[in-house]
Protein backbone atom coordinates (compact mmCIF):
# COMPACT_ATOMS: atom_id res chain seq x y z
CA UNK A 1 0.00 0.00 0.00
CA UNK A 2 2.80 2.41 0.94
CA UNK A 3 4.86 1.56 -2.15
CA UNK A 4 1.79 1.89 -4.40
CA UNK A 5 0.97 5.31 -2.92
CA UNK A 6 4.63 6.35 -3.34
CA UNK A 7 4.60 5.23 -7.00
CA UNK A 8 1.35 7.12 -7.65
CA UNK A 9 2.85 10.20 -5.98
CA UNK A 10 6.01 9.92 -8.09
CA UNK A 11 3.91 9.67 -11.30
CA UNK A 12 1.88 12.69 -10.19
CA UNK A 13 5.12 14.64 -9.65
CA UNK A 14 6.44 13.51 -13.07
CA UNK A 15 3.19 14.56 -14.76
CA UNK A 16 3.36 17.98 -13.08
CA UNK A 17 6.97 18.43 -14.27
CA UNK A 18 6.14 17.30 -17.83
CA UNK A 19 3.06 19.59 -17.87
CA UNK A 20 5.25 22.51 -16.77
CA UNK A 21 7.80 21.77 -19.50
CA UNK A 22 5.03 21.31 -22.09
CA UNK A 23 3.42 24.65 -21.21
CA UNK A 24 6.78 26.39 -21.28
CA UNK A 25 7.57 24.85 -24.69
CA UNK A 26 4.14 25.73 -26.09
CA UNK A 27 4.46 29.34 -24.90
CA UNK A 28 7.91 29.57 -26.50
CA UNK A 29 6.54 28.00 -29.71
CA UNK A 30 3.67 30.51 -29.73
CA UNK A 31 6.16 33.37 -29.41
CA UNK A 32 8.28 31.95 -32.25
CA UNK A 33 5.23 31.43 -34.48
CA UNK A 34 4.05 34.95 -33.71
CA UNK A 35 7.50 36.30 -34.61
CA UNK A 36 7.48 34.21 -37.79
CA UNK A 37 4.04 35.53 -38.78
CA UNK A 38 5.16 39.10 -38.05
CA UNK A 39 8.32 38.62 -40.14
CA UNK A 40 6.39 37.01 -43.01
CA UNK A 41 3.64 39.63 -42.98
CA UNK A 42 6.31 42.32 -42.58
CA UNK A 43 8.13 41.04 -45.66
CA UNK A 44 4.90 40.90 -47.67
CA UNK A 45 3.93 44.39 -46.49
CA UNK A 46 7.44 45.65 -47.20
CA UNK A 47 7.31 44.23 -50.74
CA UNK A 48 3.95 45.89 -51.32
CA UNK A 49 5.22 49.19 -49.92
CA UNK A 50 8.42 48.92 -51.98
CA UNK A 51 6.45 48.26 -55.17
CA UNK A 52 4.10 51.16 -54.38
CA UNK A 53 7.08 53.43 -53.61
CA UNK A 54 8.82 52.35 -56.84
CA UNK A 55 5.66 53.00 -58.87
CA UNK A 56 5.25 56.39 -57.23
CA UNK A 57 8.93 57.20 -57.84
CA UNK A 58 8.65 56.18 -61.51
CA UNK A 59 5.58 58.38 -61.85
CA UNK A 60 7.39 61.32 -60.24
CA UNK A 61 10.41 60.73 -62.53
CA UNK A 62 8.09 60.71 -65.54
CA UNK A 63 6.48 63.97 -64.42
CA UNK A 64 9.91 65.46 -63.70
CA UNK A 65 11.15 64.44 -67.17
CA UNK A 66 8.06 65.99 -68.75
CA UNK A 67 8.57 69.21 -66.73
CA UNK A 68 12.25 69.36 -67.69
CA UNK A 69 11.31 68.86 -71.34
CA UNK A 70 8.69 71.60 -71.05
CA UNK A 71 11.26 73.91 -69.45
CA UNK A 72 13.74 73.24 -72.26
CA UNK A 73 11.00 73.86 -74.81
CA UNK A 74 10.04 77.11 -73.08
CA UNK A 75 13.69 78.12 -72.95
CA UNK A 76 14.04 77.51 -76.69
CA UNK A 77 10.81 79.44 -77.41
CA UNK A 78 11.94 82.23 -75.12
CA UNK A 79 15.35 82.36 -76.83
CA UNK A 80 13.66 82.41 -80.25
CA UNK A 81 11.28 85.18 -79.10
CA UNK A 82 14.21 87.21 -77.72
CA UNK A 83 16.09 86.74 -81.03
CA UNK A 84 13.02 87.89 -83.00
CA UNK A 85 12.63 90.81 -80.55
CA UNK A 86 16.23 91.93 -81.27
CA UNK A 87 15.54 91.59 -84.97
CA UNK A 88 12.38 93.70 -84.72
CA UNK A 89 14.19 96.31 -82.64
CA UNK A 90 16.97 96.44 -85.23
CA UNK A 91 14.32 96.77 -87.94
CA UNK A 92 12.69 99.55 -85.96
CA UNK A 93 15.98 101.43 -85.66
CA UNK A 94 16.61 101.12 -89.39
CA UNK A 95 13.08 102.26 -90.20
CA UNK A 96 13.52 105.32 -87.99
CA UNK A 97 16.75 106.19 -89.73
CA UNK A 98 15.15 105.79 -93.15
CA UNK A 99 12.17 107.95 -92.16
CA UNK A 100 14.50 110.77 -91.16
CA UNK A 101 16.15 110.96 -94.59
CA UNK A 102 13.23 109.97 -96.84
CA UNK A 103 10.46 111.94 -98.52
CA UNK A 104 6.87 112.37 -97.29
CA UNK A 105 5.69 109.13 -98.85
CA UNK A 106 8.59 107.23 -97.38
CA UNK A 107 7.94 108.82 -94.00
CA UNK A 108 4.25 107.81 -94.15
CA UNK A 109 5.23 104.25 -95.09
CA UNK A 110 7.84 104.24 -92.33
CA UNK A 111 5.21 105.32 -89.74
CA UNK A 112 2.93 102.45 -90.78
CA UNK A 113 5.84 100.10 -90.72
CA UNK A 114 6.90 101.35 -87.24
CA UNK A 115 3.37 100.77 -85.95
CA UNK A 116 3.48 97.19 -87.20
CA UNK A 117 6.93 96.69 -85.71
CA UNK A 118 5.81 98.12 -82.33
CA UNK A 119 2.82 95.77 -82.35
CA UNK A 120 5.09 92.80 -83.05
CA UNK A 121 7.53 93.97 -80.35
CA UNK A 122 4.73 94.23 -77.76
CA UNK A 123 3.48 90.75 -78.74
CA UNK A 124 6.98 89.32 -78.47
CA UNK A 125 7.54 90.98 -75.07
CA UNK A 126 4.16 89.57 -73.85
CA UNK A 127 5.17 86.13 -75.08
CA UNK A 128 8.54 86.43 -73.35
CA UNK A 129 6.88 87.51 -70.05
CA UNK A 130 4.33 84.67 -70.32
CA UNK A 131 7.10 82.14 -70.99
CA UNK A 132 9.18 83.53 -68.10
CA UNK A 133 6.21 83.10 -65.76
CA UNK A 134 5.56 79.60 -67.09
CA UNK A 135 9.25 78.82 -66.71
CA UNK A 136 9.20 80.08 -63.10
CA UNK A 137 6.19 77.85 -62.37
CA UNK A 138 7.96 74.95 -64.02
CA UNK A 139 11.11 75.62 -61.95
CA UNK A 140 8.99 75.47 -58.76
CA UNK A 141 7.25 72.31 -59.99
CA UNK A 142 10.61 70.72 -60.89
CA UNK A 143 12.00 71.55 -57.44
CA UNK A 144 8.95 69.94 -55.82
CA UNK A 145 9.30 66.86 -58.03
CA UNK A 146 13.02 66.63 -57.24
CA UNK A 147 12.32 66.89 -53.50
CA UNK A 148 9.59 64.25 -53.78
CA UNK A 149 11.92 62.04 -55.80
CA UNK A 150 14.67 62.43 -53.18
CA UNK A 151 12.21 61.50 -50.38
CA UNK A 152 11.01 58.47 -52.35
CA UNK A 153 14.61 57.41 -53.05
CA UNK A 154 15.38 57.65 -49.32
CA UNK A 155 12.21 55.73 -48.45
CA UNK A 156 13.04 53.05 -51.02
CA UNK A 157 16.62 52.69 -49.70
CA UNK A 158 15.24 52.35 -46.15
CA UNK A 159 12.77 49.67 -47.27
CA UNK A 160 15.53 47.81 -49.11
CA UNK A 161 17.71 48.05 -45.97
CA UNK A 162 14.88 46.65 -43.78
CA UNK A 163 14.38 43.52 -45.92
CA UNK A 164 17.56 41.58 -44.88
CA UNK A 165 16.75 41.92 -41.16
CA UNK A 166 13.19 40.66 -41.73
CA UNK A 167 14.50 37.78 -43.86
CA UNK A 168 16.99 36.89 -41.11
CA UNK A 169 14.22 37.01 -38.47
CA UNK A 170 12.07 34.73 -40.65
CA UNK A 171 14.93 32.24 -41.10
CA UNK A 172 15.74 32.24 -37.38
CA UNK A 173 12.12 31.79 -36.31
CA UNK A 174 11.69 28.98 -38.89
CA UNK A 175 14.74 27.15 -37.52
CA UNK A 176 13.59 27.56 -33.91
CA UNK A 177 10.10 26.34 -34.87
CA UNK A 178 11.60 23.24 -36.54
CA UNK A 179 13.47 22.49 -33.30
CA UNK A 180 10.68 23.34 -30.85
CA UNK A 181 7.69 21.71 -32.57
CA UNK A 182 8.93 18.06 -32.31
CA UNK A 183 10.01 18.71 -28.71
CA UNK A 184 6.58 20.06 -27.77
CA UNK A 185 4.85 17.15 -29.54
CA UNK A 186 7.09 14.72 -27.65
CA UNK A 187 6.24 16.44 -24.35
CA UNK A 188 2.52 16.28 -25.19
CA UNK A 189 2.78 12.52 -25.83
CA UNK A 190 4.85 12.08 -22.68
CA UNK A 191 2.31 14.01 -20.64
CA UNK A 192 -0.55 11.91 -22.04
CA UNK A 193 1.29 8.65 -21.32
CA UNK A 194 2.19 9.76 -17.81
CA UNK A 195 -1.42 10.83 -17.26
CA UNK A 196 -2.69 7.41 -18.37
CA UNK A 197 -0.22 5.63 -16.11
CA UNK A 198 -1.18 7.93 -13.24
CA UNK A 199 -4.89 7.17 -13.79
CA UNK A 200 -4.15 3.42 -13.75
CA UNK A 201 -2.10 3.74 -10.56
CA UNK A 202 -4.78 5.89 -8.94
CA UNK A 203 -7.42 3.28 -9.83
CA UNK A 204 -5.29 0.50 -8.36
CA UNK A 205 -4.65 2.61 -5.28
CA UNK A 206 -8.38 3.34 -5.00
CA UNK A 207 -9.17 -0.41 -5.23
CA UNK A 208 -6.55 -1.21 -2.60
CA UNK A 209 -7.85 1.58 -0.37
CA UNK A 210 -11.40 0.28 -0.86
CA UNK A 211 -10.35 -3.25 0.09
CA UNK A 212 -8.40 -1.92 3.05
CA UNK A 213 -11.42 0.12 4.07
CA UNK A 214 -13.60 -3.00 3.81
CA UNK A 215 -11.09 -4.99 5.86
CA UNK A 216 -10.90 -2.18 8.41
CA UNK A 217 -14.70 -2.12 8.56
CA UNK A 218 -14.77 -5.91 9.08
CA UNK A 219 -12.14 -5.58 11.78
CA UNK A 220 -14.08 -2.82 13.50
CA UNK A 221 -17.22 -4.94 13.24
CA UNK A 222 -15.36 -7.93 14.66
CA UNK A 223 -13.95 -5.78 17.45
CA UNK A 224 -17.43 -4.47 18.24
CA UNK A 225 -18.75 -8.04 18.31
CA UNK A 226 -15.87 -9.11 20.55
CA UNK A 227 -16.51 -6.15 22.83
CA UNK A 228 -20.21 -6.98 22.93
CA UNK A 229 -19.34 -10.60 23.80
CA UNK A 230 -16.95 -9.43 26.49
CA UNK A 231 -19.61 -7.07 27.86
CA UNK A 232 -22.18 -9.90 27.77
CA UNK A 233 -19.73 -12.23 29.49
CA UNK A 234 -18.97 -9.59 32.08
CA UNK A 235 -22.68 -9.02 32.62
CA UNK A 236 -23.22 -12.80 32.97
CA UNK A 237 -20.34 -13.01 35.43
CA UNK A 238 -21.73 -10.05 37.31
CA UNK A 239 -25.20 -11.64 37.34
CA UNK A 240 -23.70 -14.92 38.51
CA UNK A 241 -21.83 -13.12 41.24
CA UNK A 242 -24.98 -11.30 42.29
CA UNK A 243 -26.94 -14.58 42.28
CA UNK A 244 -24.15 -16.25 44.25
CA UNK A 245 -24.20 -13.41 46.74
CA UNK A 246 -27.97 -13.62 46.96
CA UNK A 247 -27.79 -17.42 47.45
CA UNK A 248 -25.09 -17.02 50.05
CA UNK A 249 -27.12 -14.35 51.84
CA UNK A 250 -30.19 -16.58 51.70
CA UNK A 251 -28.13 -19.49 53.06
CA UNK A 252 -26.85 -17.31 55.83
CA UNK A 253 -30.38 -16.20 56.62
CA UNK A 254 -31.59 -19.82 56.60
CA UNK A 255 -28.64 -20.84 58.76
CA UNK A 256 -29.39 -18.02 61.16
CA UNK A 257 -33.01 -19.06 61.22
CA UNK A 258 -32.06 -22.70 61.82
CA UNK A 259 -29.70 -21.67 64.60
CA UNK A 260 -32.40 -19.47 66.08
CA UNK A 261 -34.92 -22.34 65.91
CA UNK A 262 -32.34 -24.71 67.41
CA UNK A 263 -31.68 -22.28 70.25
CA UNK A 264 -35.41 -21.83 70.75
CA UNK A 265 -35.93 -25.62 70.88
CA UNK A 266 -33.01 -26.04 73.27
CA UNK A 267 -34.35 -23.25 75.43
CA UNK A 268 -37.81 -24.78 75.42
CA UNK A 269 -36.30 -28.14 76.34
CA UNK A 270 -34.43 -26.55 79.19
CA UNK A 271 -37.58 -24.78 80.33
CA UNK A 272 -39.55 -28.03 80.14
CA UNK A 273 -36.81 -29.85 82.08
CA UNK A 274 -36.76 -27.14 84.69
CA UNK A 275 -40.52 -27.31 85.02
CA UNK A 276 -40.37 -31.07 85.31
CA UNK A 277 -37.75 -30.86 88.03
CA UNK A 278 -39.81 -28.34 89.91
CA UNK A 279 -42.91 -30.44 89.64
CA UNK A 280 -41.00 -33.53 90.84
CA UNK A 281 -39.56 -31.67 93.75
CA UNK A 282 -42.95 -30.49 94.75
CA UNK A 283 -44.33 -33.95 94.60
CA UNK A 284 -41.62 -35.22 96.85
CA UNK A 285 -42.43 -32.76 99.46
Amino acid sequence: MTSLAAIAKSYKTKKAEVTKLRRKGQNKLKEVLSQKRRSSSGLASLERKKEATARQRDHVIQLLTQSLAQRESLARLKTAAEERLRQEQDAKDQTKQQSEYGGPEEKAASVERLKLIDYKISELRAQIRERELAEARLVSTIENYEKEKAQLDKKLRKQIHEKPSLVEQLKTSTKVEATLRPRVQSLVKREAQTGKTLVVMQRKLALVQKKLAQLAAKRRKAKRKAKRKVRKAKRKIAKRRIKTRIRKAAKRKRAIKRKAKTRTRKLRKRVRKARRKKSKSRRRK
